[in-house]
This record gives structure tokens, sequence and C-alpha cells, in this order.
């Protein structure tokens, strides 16, 4: 039986591959390694240590709130469209006559995060030729994904495209 300070090869972890030899550690060139009890100086707490004691509901994000601030971004006939509501449905949300259901408010959202992210990575006229051109990260326009599968991959292909993966 071979204890810990005979084994030799390679584990992943943290989705690194350290390389061990005879039971020892060695990390890749430039990787960083914490001191335990030592923090750096400026360096915020981790995310493990935040509680969160309550969530107000701000009214900013509101259906209304939401509502008009899509259709305000991509028009009433467009966001109807992406929702797969009627027509006049966005209008009235953005409006306060009506509330969308759980499931349209949900859209809402969704559609809401993209266009946040589109306007955080692309001018609006960059935002449109995206949205309607091929994506490589992709491999669809973007508008045809989002209505299949919700933002998340757009999202990502925003992140890569803003960290220069395609330049």
């Amino acid at each position: 039986m071979s204890t810990a300070e005979e084994f030799s090869g390679t584990v992943r972890i943290g989705g690194v591959d350290v390389q061990i030899i005879k039971g020892h550690g060695v990390l890749p060139k430039g990787t960083a390694v914490a001191t335990p009890g030592r923090t750096k100086r400026g360096r915020k707490p981790a995310a493990g240590s935040v509680q969160v004691k309550s969530i107000k509901d701000a009214g900013a994000y509101g259906p209304e709130a939401v509502a008009r601030r899509v259709v305000d971004a991509l028009g009433n006939n467009v966001t109807a469209k992406l929702l797969g509501v009627s027509q006049d449905g966005p209008g009235r949300w953005a409006t306060g006559v009506d509330r969308p259901s759980e499931t349209n408010r949900a859209k809402l959202a969704d559609l809401d995060t993209l266009v946040g992210h589109l306007l955080a990575t692309f001018t609006p006229e960059q935002a449109a030729l995206w949205l309607e051109g091929q994506d490589p990260f992709l491999r669809a326009r973007p508008i045809d994904v989002f209505a299949q599968e919700g933002p998340g991959r757009l999202i990502e292909a925003m992140k890569a495209y803003a960290q220069g993966a395609f330049a």
C-alpha cells in the first residue's frame, strides 16, 4: 500500500491540473496560492461570507418597470414577438394596465437581463446587428438562440466577445 508521500501523478484541483511528485504538489507557473489565515490587502471577503437577510420589493424590479425598460429598448412589437405574447401585452404591462403571468414575468426578466448585457457590451447599433447576424460562438443568430433557449448562451458569447475571443 502506498502513502501520500509516495504518490506521483497529476490531479485536477479546482479546474487546475496539479502535478504531484512524491506527495508534493507542483502548481503551474503563475498560479497564486493563498496562505491560510492571511488576507491580501484590499481583498474583498469571499462570496460565501455574505449574508442576505432580506430583499426588498424594489419598484425598479417590478413587472411594470421591467416591461417599460424592455419596451423602451426593443420596442413593443419586438418585445411581444420575443416573449410570444400578443402585441398589446408588453405595452399594457409597461403602463400598469395589466400584469404579466408568472411565466411571462420570468421571460420578461430574462429579456431584461439580455438587454442589459447587450447595452453593456455593444452600442445600440452594434447590438441590433449582432442579434440579427451569425455569431461564431453560438453558430447561429443570437436572436434565434434567445427565442429557443433564453439569455444564458448569449451572455456567454458577449463575455467572450468582450474578452477579445474573436479578435
